[in-house]
């Protein structure tokens, strides 16, 4: 019999690798490629002096002239205060819609692995994420909502986790750009946390 979990993961480690062998070869000269980091600092709901866990996140992607958008991340995830740590691995799949010269609409899907120590735990999950972007000029984009809806195949790993951002990315130039944004996650339908986030993409 198939191992269903093994098999996700297996998905999940394709689409990633095929995210960075994509990025290694130059495409058509409008396809686009980008590798980047970002640290996000996690609050606790309810008070936002109090830290709850720092993210770290790997991330790259290849972007088609035609729109379609291949995605990968690795995050690793410090608890505070504490001795816990879990990581995501995620590939995922997309597609931009400009709906004006300013304005676009994007959607993906993919499938990622989490694991965790203390206490122990490794399943596959799905992704789904949807949102806007508003380019106020040629260096400052509003990238005005994306809304995320994640979650286990399987219910009872309790890992129903949306997220919902905002936030401002800053072109330096052409190949580099800072992206900040701040997030507010849920878990099992209560507030988990809110996040500021800032990064870091180079294209080439």
């Amino acid at each position: 019999m198939i191992d269903s979990k093994r098999l996700l993961r297996d998905v999940a480690v394709a689409c990633v690798m095929a995210t960075a062998l994509m990025g290694s070869v130059r495409g058509a000269a409008a396809d686009s490629n980008t590798i980047g980091v970002q640290i996000t600092s996690d609050r606790e709901p309810s008070n936002f002096a109090e830290p709850k866990n720092t993210k770290f996140e790997l991330n790259g992607a290849h972007t088609f002239n035609s729109g379609w958008t291949f995605g990968g991340s690795f995050e690793y995830n410090d608890h505070a205060f504490s001795t816990r740590a879990s990581q995501n691995l995620e590939g995922t799949i997309g597609y931009r819609i400009p709906l004006t010269s300013a304005l676009s609409l994007f959607g993906s899907g993919g499938l990622g692995e989490h694991w965790r120590e203390r206490p122990s735990a490794e399943f596959p999950y799905y992704v789904l994420r949807v949102g806007a972007d508003l380019d106020l000029s040629h260096s400052v984009t509003w990238n005005v909502v994306t809304f995320r809806y994640r979650d286990a195949f399987n219910p009872s790993d309790n890992f129903n986790t949306p997220q919902l951002a905002t936030g401002v990315s800053f072109k330096l130039d052409e190949q580099r750009t800072i992206t900040t944004k701040i997030v507010r996650n849920w878990r099992d339908g209560s507030p988990s946390s809110t996040g500021v986030a800032v990064g870091f993409k180079q294209g080439f």
